[in-house]
């Protein structure tokens, strides 16, 4: 019989964003584009003209037509109302022509530029923004947005832990901590808010705010709230072909064999100097098997003192670099939920690597190699809102490689599959019970 904990650990989410999601109109479950407009179209009933029709969880890549609505479609499903269309991964966002005109975007603006704010705004034969935005472009959107106040923040904030409270989540680790977030969740736990109080919270803010969330930590830490240490993005995602792969794509993105890079391996380094200079460690956003290996080389170079620096994601990772984790004491946060919706573009876009997504036997046997627990070494969490936070999605994927119902020959890369036992091991929450 196989042993559930009762005190599960989610190693990687969005609160902020999580408790966004639920109010808004969902997407996950679409099937195509027009799908998509008919439910803009429902939601834009009644609304009135200023106001945001915010819709999320697109899975394109498993839409029946695998492409997104164009600005002038989703204009015409909202009825001219300010409407967008976000991935599910959150790289990616599909905007109607009135929000694009709000946020600035028209034929002369360029792609966004710089160390980690790189974006695509993609474009139509004639130069003309087709309505796509990815990675960086979407702050162009994002900032054109009205700001939530601080109670709507704090009560966003109060729906997503009360959620994973409900789903047995002891522990949770928030990736890319807005500055609210600590000053929100540390009033909810002196509200007396139960679900505050029995989940544990790690902040791991961006790298540009570590050091002003440090200075500002004793004002919100709390017995069950702390910095935990920093985020930088060192790729961008498998469904937008912006993940960093060592071989080229089949179907790349225009001048992106390989995907996106969003930091040089000198600027890597760096970024782990810095954090750990403030006795923190630094999660990398990992996709792509070139990522994880820049990733883990500058690791290597700069070898911090501080314990815990960790990769996340970790789709893919080449044979070669696999025992470098274990080696260099890096934690590999993985979510292999994600494999469930992501089979369609597994097989579409990187047929050539299948083999190599979310290896996790390879990882824990090689942290068995290393002397090490393998739920110390490889930790599980689901990313969300990019996928609902359901324990059992992680089992699944980790112990059959495919969806629940699917034949045994559809699994994806079945030989690295685990034990729902050793599944489960690598979500159970240590911390806690040691009050670390």
């Amino acid at each position: 019989m196989i042993s559930i904990p009762s005190r599960l650990r989610d190693a990687h989410v969005h609160l902020y964003a999580y408790g966004l999601e639920l109010s808004c109109v969902g997407m996950a479950s679409c099937a195509s584009a027009e799908e998509c407009l008919h439910r803009i179209a429902a939601a834009a009933e009644g609304r009135a003209p200023g106001e945001w029709i915010a819709c999320t969880g697109a899975r394109v890549e498993g839409w029946r037509e695998a492409r997104w609505p164009t600005a002038r479609e989703i204009d015409d499903a909202a009825g001219g109302r300010l409407c967008f269309v976000r991935s599910f991964d959150l790289h990616a966002v599909a905007a109607g022509a009135a929000a694009l005109r709000l946020a600035g975007v028209e034929a002369a603006t360029p792609d966004p530029a710089g160390p980690g704010k790189e974006g695509v705004i993609a474009r139509d034969a004639s130069g003309d923004p087709t309505g796509l935005l990815l990675e960086g472009a979407c702050e162009l959107l994002w900032r054109a947005m009205p700001q939530p106040t601080p109670q709507e923040f704090k009560e966003r904030v109060r729906a997503a832990l009360r959620d994973f409270r409900r789903r047995g989540f002891v522990e949770v680790h928030d990736m890319l901590s807005q500055r609210l977030l600590g000053p929100s969740i540390a009033a909810l736990i002196d509200e007396g808010d139960e679900a505050a109080l029995g989940v544990r919270v790690w902040l791991y803010p961006a790298l540009d705010d570590v050091a002003w969330t440090l200075e500002h930590e004793e004002s919100f830490a709390r017995d069950t709230l702390r910095l935990a240490g920093g985020k930088i993005f060192l790729d961008g995602t498998l469904n937008s072909r912006t993940a960093w792969m060592l071989a080229p794509y089949p179907e790349p993105l225009p001048g992106l064999p390989h995907g996106k890079a969003m930091h040089g391996e000198e600027a890597i380094e760096a970024a782990v100097r810095r954090c750990d200079a403030l006795g923190l460690p630094l999660a990398m956003h990992a996709i792509g098997d070139a990522a994880v290996r820049a990733g883990l080389g500058a690791i290597e170079r700069a070898s911090p003192d501080t314990a815990g620096f960790r990769i996340e994601h970790c789709q893919f990772v080449d044979e070669a670099d696999v025992p470098r984790f274990a080696d260099l004491g890096v934690i590999a946060s993985l979510q292999p939920c994600h494999l469930l919706p992501d089979i369609e573009a597994l097989r579409r876009r990187t047929p050539h690597r299948m083999g190599r997504a979310f290896p996790l036997r390879d990882l824990l046997d090689a942290a068995r190699a290393a002397g090490l627990e393998p739920q110390d070494a490889v930790w599980f969490g689901s990313d969300a809102p990019v996928v609902e936070p359901d324990p059992a999605d992680n089992a699944q994927a980790a112990a059959h490689r495919r969806r629940g119902g699917m034949p045994a020959e559809d699994a994806i890369a079945p030989e690295q599959a685990i034990t729902e036992a050793e599944a489960w091991a690598c979500m159970r929450s240590e911390a806690w019970e040691a009050g670390g």
